[in-house]
């Protein structure tokens, strides 16, 4: 790729047509920025319908995990992982649709770009990250600040574009580090300044003391370290999390893949085939080990556990499409918009309003984003001339030298004229 990694639809579109007899060059560069820019439309539709998928699973499993009578809560990671993670395969519902009915259209004939091996090879590869980032995550949570949590979880944005500057090439620009710095000062301002968890911290305590310990009562019992345990698992979390979304644009890089969105859902529906494959056996063997009964919630919250399910399934299956559609960091920063979309949905439903420095850091994080987005299509519209206007007499004197008699650029008599008059 000549400047960096933008999206696998950039690579796709700019050697989709390259033989002797295709379109002008101008009439080339017009339709791959119009590609360029529709993909991205799609993969922001996307981050907004995951957005709001996050906003409401989060309420969902608040109620999933609210103590019942006998003050028990429902903590299964490994099972919850398992299910989600098996869940997947719904992805190949749309994927079929699309392949095998009129739906699909023409381009349902067209040949894959990648085989049914590689598919399930990769989505084995991506499925053991994906799945030590959702376990570790989710036991980091009952040994861990809920703010400090999110904020440094959230802020896999950053990690994802240091990621993939060597593994994508990944374009380092200025507006895109401030963007970057700008959305990660937002979701610590956010995290930290929002409604603390009662279960987690007790009156009197700063947020500092709460930091080196998250729970004060272990200190007179000796158990002080669980925190630091937690953040360590929230680390490994949060990197294994960037690296999943790195290597799943990596693995669809290809020039030769019409419909990166049916590709993508065709593997995330890998992902769920590879689970029980990979996974199966970690069930009977966290159960009769002792360290994760398997048992299912109880009736009154199966509903909610199974609505759990699958909103997380469809909140990656968008996020997923997203980074097919434009690249994993765009995706990772449109991903922190949950932050401020949370805090809606609290002050709609609990009528809760966030202190002014958590209102700040949304529009932090909201100005960040905005920032990353408008870099992404400043730089596609910018990164070749598309007219005769844009391109420089030395450009067009440069591509007059290197064609024939025989094949001369679309533009030689307009170029030759305009040399011609600034000479007289």
């Amino acid at each position: 790729m000549e400047e960096g990694y933008h999206s696998i639809n950039t690579v796709r579109v700019r050697k989709e047509d390259e033989s002797e007899n295709s379109s002008p060059p101008d009439l080339d560069r017009i339709a791959n920025r119009r590609a360029i820019i529709l993909s991205r439309c799609c993969a922001l539709l996307c981050v907004f319908l995951a957005v709001v998928d996050w906003v409401v699973l989060a309420e969902v499993i608040q109620k999933l995990q609210e103590p019942d009578e006998k003050g028990e809560s429902y903590n299964k990671p490994m099972f919850l992982c398992f299910c989600i993670r098996t869940t997947y395969m719904i992805a190949f519902l749309p994927y079929v649709i699309w392949k095998f009915t009129p739906i699909g259209g023409e381009g349902r004939s067209d040949p894959e770009p990648f085989s049914s091996l590689y598919m399930f090879t990769r989505a084995c590869i991506l499925n053991v990250l994906g799945y030590i980032s959702g376990y570790t995550w989710y036991m980091s949570l009952p040994i861990t600040s809920v703010s400090a949590n999110t904020a440094i979880y959230m802020c896999a944005c950053a990690a994802v574009f240091l990621i993939s500057i060597p593994v994508l090439r990944e374009k380092i620009t200025v507006i895109k580090v401030m963007s970057l710095l700008i959305c990660c000062t937002g979701i610590v301002l956010v995290s930290l300044f929002s409604a603390p968890d009662q279960a987690d911290i007790k009156p009197n305590t700063t947020f500092t003391d709460n930091l080196v310990d998250v729970h004060p009562d272990a200190v007179e019992e000796g158990k002080n370290r669980g925190s630091v345990l937690g953040y360590i698992l929230v680390l490994i979390s949060m990197f294994m999390y960037a690296s999943y979304e790195v290597f799943y644009g990596y693995l669809l890089q290809t020039d030769q893949d019409k419909h990166p969105a049916m590709t993508s859902l065709k593997l995330v529906g890998y992902l769920g085939v590879t689970t029980p494959v990979l996974f199966g056996l970690t069930l009977p063997i966290w159960h009769f080990t002792g360290w994760e009964t398997l048992m299912l919630p109880p009736a009154d919250k199966m509903t909610l556990f199974f609505a759990s399910i699958i909103l997380d399934a469809v909140f990656n299956i968008f996020l997923l499409l997203a980074i097919a559609l434009s690249n994993p960091t765009l995706a990772s920063v449109g991903q922190s918009l949950a932050l401020p979309g949370s805090m809606v949905a609290d002050l709609i439903i609990h009528h809760f309003l966030m202190p002014w420095p958590a209102l700040v850091g949304a529009g932090c994080v909201f100005c960040g984003f905005c920032g990353f987005v408008y870099e992404e299509l400043r730089h596609n519209n910018n990164s070749r001339p598309s007219t005769v206007e844009d391109s420089t007499a030395e450009d067009r004197r440069a591509l007059l030298d290197s064609t024939s008699e025989d094949n001369p650029p679309p533009y030689a008599e307009s170029s030759l004229d305009d040399e011609n008059s600034n000479v007289a």
